[in-house]
Parts: C-alpha cells; structure tokens; sequence
C-alpha cells in the first residue's frame, strides 16, 4: 500500500514540473478590470522586496475587508503582459521569489497559480526555507485568482499574512548522509549523499550537474535490464518511460515540491540490509533544482527498486504489449 502511495507522489512530481507557462497571456479579464482596495498595511519588507525596476508612483500593502492582502504597484505608464512577464522572470526571480502556473491551453483557464519565496537558511548543512501564497479558486466559475496580474498602470500582486513572516524549511544537502544499503545492480552514484531508503525508494543528493548523474548510470541501467530480460530500450525512456515511471529521465523541480516528496519518503518503511537480490529497478528520477538564483544547483536522484514478482512480472509483459503496439 505504502508502494501504491509513493508511486502517486513520484507521478505529481513529475507531472507538476510539465506546466504551461502562458507568458504572453494575461488572465486579467477574469477580474473584469478590478484593482483592489482596503486599508493601507505599512510593510517596508513587503514594498522592497516586490518594487519593480520599471519606473512607478506607487507600492503599498492593503487588507480588503474580506481579509485579503495585495501588494498594488502603480506604475507611471501601462503594465503590458511582456512587463509583467519580464517582473515575474526576471526581477522577482532575481530576488528568489518563484512564480508557477498551470492551466488549461484549450479553455484558457489559469487552473493553478503558485508564489514562493525563497532563502538558504543555513551553509552546513544546506537548508533552505520558503513561504508560499496558493490563488484561490473562484466561487463561481473554475479557474484560479492569479498570484501576480495586470490591469492598466497597476500591477496586483496575492500574498497573505504570513507571508515572508512564517517559513518552510528543506534541508537540501546533509552534513551527515542517511545510514543506508546501497541499490542493487546499479549502486550508488560517487559524488553523492545518501537522503533516504524508504518504500523501495533510494534517495540522494549530489552537486554535480543532472547529465553527469544519467551519464553514469546509462550503462549500468541498461545491463540491469538485458540481465533481467526486460526488453525497455533507452529510446522509450523518455516518452513512455516518464509515463510509466520506468527507464531514467531528467527533470527539474521546486524545492517545496521536493521536500514534500522527501517528507513523504520519511514516513515509510526502511528498505532491508541487505536489499533482497531478486529485485527490478524500475525507474531512476534525477531532479534538478537550480531555477532560482538564490539557491545553489544540486540534483537529486531517486532510484525505485521494487522485489514483488508479480508487479514485476505484470510491467514486463504490459511493456511488451506496449511496444508491440
């Protein structure tokens, strides 16, 4: 059962990073051109840290009498989508804050709209803490409340009370490595440390760039599987085998995703010492999470082994089918 769970967060992990990112859209009109009001919230941190690069009148903190916090910037002249694309990308990036977004490219609809600021709390070992603003789901049509939008001169930017005041903290690279068995067949990579062995899942962390990690278990993976007579060639890797969370695949990722993913794993049950030999890696996930400027590049490497016949026996034939499709 615990497999069943860790197999669904390994499935919204990938699938959260395979996004649309509508730059040149801009949801405004789903707010019919309002810009909020309330009463006026001195946040000196809050104007500084979302104060744009282009020239403006105005930034301010307001609560509206819903209880909802906005961050308004009135610029001196019209905030176009490229504007706000480049506010998004570039200067807020720049100052660690991240903007996602996911929608529906056939409808339109902004269906998930995420903010998060990022900081390294800590060198040694390597934390790093976040808080985070969720939009909210419109009461009467679908869609989301977009974190960051234009309307004329002003830019609207969601947050909450908490935000840069409560933080989330991920602890990226350990001083000390998790006490583990190494994987069987493929082993564990040089230059790395090890974070987890829960729920047939091995975890590490390493510094080295993503290429590198796959470079060096291309070979090993590959010989994995002509010795086990599993027929899955590395040219279905990247298509099929990110579908079916087998082969190896490179992605890249949050800090906040990978450190829910990393809780998760802590819950589960420790992998035997030694690992019974019987087994089949199914999968090997190498996520990078360098997309923002504050946080230094490392890559984690998640690697699913898994000893049951009968699931083991299952994949090979529906991957035979598969392919003779």
């Amino acid at each position: 059962m615990k497999s069943k769970k860790t197999f669904f967060i390994l499935l919204s992990l990938s699938l959260s990073i395979l996004f649309f990112l509508f730059h040149e859209k801009s949801y405004a009109g789903l707010f019919g051109g309002y810009v909020p009001e309330g009463k006026e919230i001195k946040d000196p941190y809050l104007e500084k840290l979302f104060a744009p690069e282009f020239p403006y009148e105005s930034i301010k903190v307001i609560e509206t009498k819903e209880g909802k916090r906005y961050v308004i910037v009135k610029a001196k002249e019209k905030v176009n989508d490229k504007k706000r694309v480049d506010y998004e990308y570039k200067t807020l990036r720049n100052r660690g804050v991240v903007i996602f977004a996911s929608g529906s490219p056939r409808t339109k609809e902004l269906l998930i709209s995420e903010m998060r600021l990022y900081r390294v709390a800590s060198e040694k070992p390597y934390v790093v803490e976040y808080c985070e603003v969720i939009g909210d789901s419109f009461e009467r049509e679908p869609g989301v409340e977009s974190v960051v939008r234009n309307e004329g001169k002003y830019l609207i930017i969601s947050i909450n009370k908490n935000f840069g005041k409560t933080f989330k903290k991920v602890e990226i690279y350990p001083e000390k490595e998790t006490k583990c068995p190494e994987p069987p067949f493929v082993g564990k990579y040089p230059n790395s440390r090890c974070v987890s062995c829960t729920g047939g899942i091995f975890v590490y962390v390493t510094k080295d760039k993503g290429q590198e990690v796959y470079d060096y278990y291309r070979e090993r993976l590959k010989a994995h599987y002509k010795n086990v007579g599993f027929n899955f060639p590395e040219e279905a890797w990247k298509f099929l085998g990110a579908v079916k969370r087998l082969g190896m695949q490179i992605k890249s990722s949050e800090v906040a995703r990978v450190g829910t993913f990393l809780d998760h794993l802590r819950k589960g049950t420790p992998i035997a010492d030694p690992p019974p030999q019987n087994g089949l890696v199914f999968h090997i996930e190498i996520t990078q999470i360098g997309v923002n400027p504050v946080i230094k590049d490392f890559s984690f490497i998640a690697i699913s082994y898994f000893t049951d016949p009968d699931r083991i026996g299952a994949t090979i034939q529906q991957m035979e089918t598969e392919r003779v499709k």
